[in-house]
């Protein structure tokens, strides 16, 4: 059994247990993606944005699904999505890592035009160190923005800015 430190602070009473505890990762990793999400990243190479329609439901993923996640049903359908969205939530991330982005940056769930979900990806063109400039990213029209090199990874689509 583990129990917590019993040493007094100068008041009488005892410590409070930590609240935050340093961990570093630095991991590489394979993933093995799969037929649907092989498909979606091959279409990135060639600056397309794939997702998987539901016949049963309608439902249209991206990131595809091999199956619908409403009604469970294969999804067989594959459609081309439009470069552009709209951001419905982001969230601003002041701490950096490796192979990041430089800190302040966004990361929005953005709905692609034509989309029931939401892709998740990085923002750019935005001043993010004022606080009223983030106040209107939801519903901001956003658009894909792509990589000049692109292998089949998600950062084939290097970022989204902002449509004027």
């Amino acid at each position: 059994m583990t129990t917590l430190p019993t040493e007094r602070v100068r008041d009488g009473s005892e410590p409070a247990p930590p609240v935050t505890e340093t961990v570093h990762w630095d991991l590489t990793y394979d993933i093995h993606l799969g037929a649907t999400w092989g498909r979606f990243m091959a279409g990135l190479i060639d600056q397309k944005i794939l997702a998987t329609s539901c016949a049963v439901c309608g439902r249209v993923s991206v990131p595809p699904q091999a199956y619908c996640e409403s009604c469970f049903e294969p999804t067989d359908d594959w459609i081309e999505l439009p470069t552009e969205g709209v951001v419905e939530a982001y969230t601003v991330a002041q701490l950096g890592f490796t192979g990041g982005p430089k800190p302040p940056y966004a990361i929005a769930g953005i709905r692609l035009d034509g989309a029931s979900t939401l892709l998740m990806h990085w923002l750019s063109g935005i001043d993010l160190s004022a606080a009223e400039s983030t106040s209107d990213l939801v519903s901001r029209r956003v658009r894909a923005v792509w990589a000049p090199n692109r292998t089949g990874h998600i950062l084939d689509i290097a970022h989204f800015v902002p449509v004027d």
